[in-house]
């Protein structure tokens, strides 16, 4: 390409503009309650009526400031709850969401897609991140459960259309046990006579991939003790060999993860996974169908 078209081609990139705007926000958390101190722990972008959300998933930094009075395990679940929470809302979020957990003032944000966003103010607002230049993470990037969750049910809504309501559960499940005592569940498809669940394995600490497949089997196995629906099915978004770490780490996630999905598939659980949102999207969508 000579420069006349180099810079005919620029021109016209610059003219359409970028393909995401809209406003980000830092999430901060007061980590010691005896110290009036707030510390960025996230960044959401709200855009178009949707959330985009990176948090930290990484606590090096965090156990140098403050030892062990900080518990790592429950600082993690903090997070996740946070990100589904700001999720599900969309763009429509307070600035405050509790005594300790607040939002920063919105700034006009624009790019390329949420994700490359998101990372871009992270990377900039965020310095409780693990020190940049460590190789074993120079690609690692975590895919949450509540986003995992958004894009298999936009791919199963636009596939099966109107019938797609009869399966998307947008509130918490009401189960009537068989004690006569009603629980509410987190179980994002449901039908007459099959029930699912959206787990995504793609995070660094296998604590946390145990504890979200625990979880899920937990709640699907409650349903088809307490229901008719014995049919099952579980979708699970698995890290492939270019996640970003490295083969030790990989390696004992991957002994944790095969272990508790061999177990639940022994139970009866159907197992859907792929290495890719899309994949396992469309893996899930094919299952519902089958089911509608």
């Amino acid at each position: 390409m000579n420069s006349l078209a180099s810079l005919r081609s620029q021109l016209r990139d610059q003219a359409k503009g970028p393909k995401v705007a809209g406003h980000w926000r830092p999430i901060s958390i007061r980590l010691d309650q005896d110290v009036d101190e707030f510390l960025n722990v996230g960044v959401v972008l709200s855009y178009s009526g949707k959330a985009e959300v990176r948090m930290l998933d990484s606590f090096d930094r965090i156990k140098c400031l403050y030892d062990d009075r900080i518990d790592n395990r429950e600082l993690q679940f903090l997070l996740q709850d946070i990100e589904s929470s700001l999720i599900k809302a969309g763009d429509n979020f307070p600035d405050i969401l509790s005594e300790s957990i607040k939002l920063g003032p919105p700034l006009f944000a624009s790019g390329e897609t949420p994700e490359e966003i998101v990372d871009r103010f992270f990377e900039a607002a965020v310095t409780l991140g693990r020190p940049r230049g460590k190789i074993n993470d120079a690609g690692f990037r975590y895919r949450s459960t509540p986003k995992l969750k958004s894009i298999i049910i936009d791919k199963l809504t636009e596939t099966l259309g109107m019938r797609a309501s009869e399966i998307v559960q947008d509130e918490r499940y009401q189960l009537k046990m068989k004690s006569g005592h009603v629980i509410e569940i987190d179980v994002p498809l449901l039908s007459q006579s099959a029930s699912g669940h959206i787990v995504s394995a793609w995070y660094k600490s296998p604590l946390v991939v145990d504890h979200n497949l625990l979880q899920a089997s937990a709640d699907l196995n409650l349903i088809r003790s307490n229901t008719d629906r014995q049919r099952a099915s579980l979708s699970v978004l698995v890290p492939g060999d270019d996640c970003g770490m490295d083969i030790k780490e990989l390696s004992k996630h991957r002994d944790v993860l095969h272990k508790q999905l061999d177990r639940l598939d022994k139970s009866g659980i159907e197992i859907l996974q792929a290495d890719s949102e899309d994949k396992l999207a469309e893996l899930t969508t094919n299952w519902w169908k089958n089911i509608a």
